[in-house]
């Protein structure tokens, strides 16, 4: 969470203070009203001010309920519309806003699943826990970004798409300074440093062997595809019967453990990933008149100002790239089913749109993230708790009856995404619908539709322009289409592609 630059070293009631305020604007559902606030008091902001962080902790609560209830948020209905199912395994609620019972769900599976890992990964995961109890920015995380790259291929590094060699090529080269300028015009932020020189990443590819061998060194228990063993890990890795359940938990399981990128292999970066950063802050269809947003430049919105709906909502003070500590990841929405019900969205429309909007079919849900490219820090909640749901999922008997895409893949992953939203800043599904750009949600940043989609052409010319740089590569910027390939019907900048090969199908 991006805080004020006055409240970034105060005490920990300053900076949930801060926190509290912040929440009010990202979520509140705003139209021509103005959102109600607990700040409105000289006096009693400067009495929280130094009020203990448990009253504050319960205020925040109280604001994030009362957000949601404004939005007649329902779990069942969000369940209905999104088709995700409307129960876990366990029986709970599914989209249910209950943080207590999201809380002790993930608690539980730390408990079974985490005990005996290696002491830095259950720490981590309990830590990760611990800063949601504190409703504080997340300090369990690094504030580096991991300068990895994860993938997964049949046959390790030799199987890749032609272009998955972009991420080693690239990913170390300095941003030109008109492109680092672009993120910020500020030389001295000292967390933007590995974008203006350039840092080094290592890229690992593992086949079916090295699934198994990461697997076990992850969770100090000895993996077998195949083969139920005896602990948690071993027997729900030994029932994985497809090596795309396998390749799928590996991805959600590098991310948590190690953090940094996953890319399928027949995904590359188009642009530089990591820069990519959102101007505005959620609500994403909330927006200030112009003329507010030409004199207002700070972190928070004035209570008078008037809203409309044609400008941003406000300008972000410090670069929300991912390499700020504040960040914890980056997610893109794949499929989202409301642009072709949406006129002002009509760039966006095909005919491939309409036969899949309008009956809302052929997704796993009808608003769905991108999981074939993943951009996090270790140790986050959305990780946890999706690698919970699939345990659940096959310790229950239930992932007989689901498709991959169900049981591993889109479908839990998404459902994931919303309950992290719901319980820590009061988002809902409906406020990710139609997005035109990127927004930022607290740690979260989230990428419109078809951002990690651009076209085959993009990339066959970003490679073309790369090997003619040949040995300049590092003197010359690299990145043809800048932050991110775009075009007339694009709804925002596009910065991976997807070759949609599907190679872990059907592999046992």
């Amino acid at each position: 969470m991006l805080l004020p630059r006055h409240l970034r070293f105060g005490t920990p009631a300053k900076v949930l203070l801060a926190f509290i305020t912040l929440v009010l604007y990202l979520s509140f559902p705003f139209t021509n009203t103005h959102p109600p606030s607990a700040f409105a008091s000289p006096r009693e902001h400067d009495r929280l001010s130094n009020a203990p962080l448990s009253e504050l902790v319960d205020i925040y609560e109280q604001v994030r309920i009362g957000l949601l209830d404004a939005k007649h948020y329902d779990s069942k209905a969000a369940t209905e519309k999104l088709r995700s199912p409307t129960y876990l395994p366990d029986g709970s609620i599914n989209l249910d806003a209950d943080f207590p019972a999201y809380l002790n769900r993930l608690r539980r599976f730390v408990d079974s699943h985490f005990q005996h890992v290696p002491r830095d990964i259950h720490e981590g995961a309990r830590n990760s826990l611990k800063d949601m109890i504190r409703r504080l920015p997340p300090t369990s995380r690094p504030d580096t970004f991991p300068s990895k790259v994860w993938s997964t291929h049949p046959f390790g590094l030799d199987g890749v798409e032609e272009g998955f060699e972009l991420w080693q090529k690239l990913l170390p080269v300095p941003l030109s300074p008109r492109l680092a300028d672009r993120i910020s015009k500020q030389r001295n932020v000292d967390f933007l440093r590995p974008a203006r020189e350039g840092s080094q990443w290592e890229v690992t590819v593992t086949d079916d062997n090295g699934l198994d061998k990461w697997m076990s060194q992850w969770t100090a228990e000895k993996l077998s595809r195949g083969i139920v063993g005896e602990g948690e890990w071993a027997s729900f890795w030994g029932k994985l019967e497809h090596g795309v359940l396998r390749a799928d938990v590996f991805r959600y399981m590098s991310m948590f453990t190690e953090g940094g990128i996953y890319s399928d292999s027949d995904t590359m970066a188009a642009a530089a990933v990591t820069s990519q950063q959102p101007k505005d802050r959620l609500n994403p269809r909330a927006t200030l008149d112009t003329e507010d947003t030409q004199h207002n430049h700070t972190s928070t919105i004035s209570h008078e100002s008037h809203l409309s709906r044609r400008a941003p909502i406000q300008t972000l003070d410090d670069p929300s790239t991912i390499l700020n500590p504040d960040i914890s990841i980056v997610l893109a929405i794949e499929w989202d089913s409301a642009i072709g019900r949406t006129w002002s969205m009509w760039k966006q429309w095909t005919w491939f749109r309409f036969r899949r909007s309008w009956p809302d079919c052929c997704f796993p849900r009808g608003l769905e993230m991108v999981q074939n490219l993943l951009v996090s820090k270790p140790f986050h909640p959305i990780m946890l708790d999706t690698l919970a749901t699939i345990a659940e999922l096959v310790e229950s008997g239930v992932a007989r009856q689901l498709s991959p895409l169900d049981l591993t893949g889109p479908g839990p992953f998404s459902d994931a995404v919303f309950r992290y939203l719901l319980v820590q800043y009061g988002a809902t599904p409906d406020d990710l619908r139609a997005l035109r750009g990127p927004v930022r949600i607290g740690d979260v940043i989230i990428l419109q539709e078809e951002a990690w989609h651009a076209p085959s052409k993009a990339i066959q010319r970003l490679l073309s322009h790369v090997k003619s740089l040949g040995s300049k590569l590092g003197d010359k910027d690299p990145w043809r289409f800048g932050l991110g390939w775009s075009d007339w019907q694009s709804g925002g900048i596009k910065v991976a592609y997807h070759g949609l090969t599907g190679i872990w199908k059907g592999k046992g």
